[in-house]
């Protein structure tokens, strides 16, 4: 309000001094151009400018504001477009897992344009075609999500594999994991899909070689290491064992030494050699295992053996007794390998030990034997009666 009364002021001053000069003199104006003149007052030609000027000033204005809210329409447009692309990614996903596969494919490929996460988007639509046996689309699905997002032919390359291996198709899938391993080599998930792929193929000597990069460059809990040396280990010797010309025993000593002396591998390989016909390396097997692998199965196999000195074999049971005088396993064993040697006296005493600590029905057999071998049937058959549960 201040304002205004001294520009109501100035205008009236500025009418005033420009009609007094438009009295004095009106001016002359000639515009020439081609053949068309323009004859006017300096006075109308000075408004007509300043009317052109503003005329000029709004209609710029007006082309800025049409072009801002033009801009302001694609924005709003690719909003649009990106929350439709997060409706329709959310129903394909639902579809894929539904396993309506053709339905997928056209929902994920249709909004991956305009996805915030594409990649995804063509992973999942390649999964929809790979189910439809459409190799040629899953091809161009997985090539466009490469494309899509970089540094993303680890991800590509990790969904190609799981797709190969959902059909056996485990050849491709190991050609696959070996060229990401040599961009990727300590990849964990990478080297856990390779050591599926190698059981799948069941190729346990490269799954073998693999095994020392796996305890360096992955975080696979101590147990489940431990059984996968422990079965690939049992394959080597089945295959060793199987293959024309196997060497069992160097096979054997090329296990690490942690495995080697595991139950598992110990009793296949005491197993193997027996099935072969060597008989006196399982008891020298046995009596070097024995001092790293404790087991019931194991001590009991090496009593049942039949060396060429059977009192070299009673001698190494009796050494083990020192440590273990109450295990009534090797009690067995020891009375078995005294009555082998004819050793009656002995027999009887580790088997009554034995028989003491706990009534196995072995224990009974092999007392029965001794009271037979000393004579005393009555005995031998209460003993035998035992063994049978009676």
């Amino acid at each position: 309000m201040i304002l205004l009364v001294p520009l109501i002021l100035f205008v009236a001053v500025a009418g005033l001094l420009a009609g007094a000069f438009y009295y004095i003199d009106a001016g002359y104006v000639l515009l020439s151009f081609y053949n068309y003149t323009l004859e006017t007052s300096l006075w109308l030609f000075l408004v007509l400018l300043a009317g052109g000027l503003i005329a000029l000033y709004w209609t710029i204005r007006f082309i800025l504001i049409v072009l801002q809210s033009d801009g302001r329409f694609n924005s709003w447009r690719r909003h649009r477009r990106s929350v439709s692309a997060r409706h329709q990614t959310t129903r394909g996903l639902l579809s894929l897992a539904q396993g309506q596969w053709r339905r997928a494919e056209r929902q994920l490929s249709g909004s991956a344009k305009d996805a915030d996460q594409p990649m995804i988007n063509y992973l999942a639509a390649a999964r929809a075609a790979y189910e439809q046996g459409k190799t040629e689309a899953t091809d161009e699905w997985l090539k466009a999500a490469s494309k899509s997002t970089k540094g993303s032919e680890l991800a590509v390359g990790i969904t190609q594999v799981q797709l190969l291996q959902s059909r056996k198709q485990h050849e491709q899938a190991l050609a696959v994991l070996l060229q990401l391993r040599q961009k990727h080599p300590r990849h964990a998930y990478v080297l856990k899909l390779i050591v599926k792929t190698y059981q799948d193929l069941e190729d346990w000597v490269a799954l073998n070689d693999l095994l020392p990069t796996l305890k360096k460059a992955t975080k696979i809990p101590a147990d489940d290491l431990k059984k996968l040396e422990e079965n690939v280990s049992l394959q080597l010797l089945d295959r060793a064992k199987n293959t024309q010309g196997g060497n069992l025993t160097s096979t054997f000593e090329s296990i690490a030494r942690d495995t080697r002396y595991t139950f598992p591998v110990m009793k296949r390989y005491i197993d193997l050699l027996l099935e072969t016909d060597q008989e006196s390396k399982a008891e020298e097997a046995l009596r070097t295992g024995l001092k790293y692998v404790w087991h019931d199965e194991l001590i009991e196999i090496y009593g049942r053996l039949k060396s060429t000195d059977a009192n070299k074999q009673l001698l190494f049971a009796e050494q083990q007794v020192q440590e273990r005088p109450n295990d009534p396993v090797l009690l067995l064993v020891l009375g078995r390998l005294a009555l082998r040697v004819n050793n009656i006296e002995k027999a009887r005493e580790y088997l009554q030990t034995g028989l003491r600590i706990k009534g196995l029905p072995e224990l009974h057999a092999e007392m029965g034997k001794v009271m037979l071998a000393e004579g005393d049937e009555t005995l031998a058959c209460e003993h035998f009666q035992l063994a049978l549960g009676h």
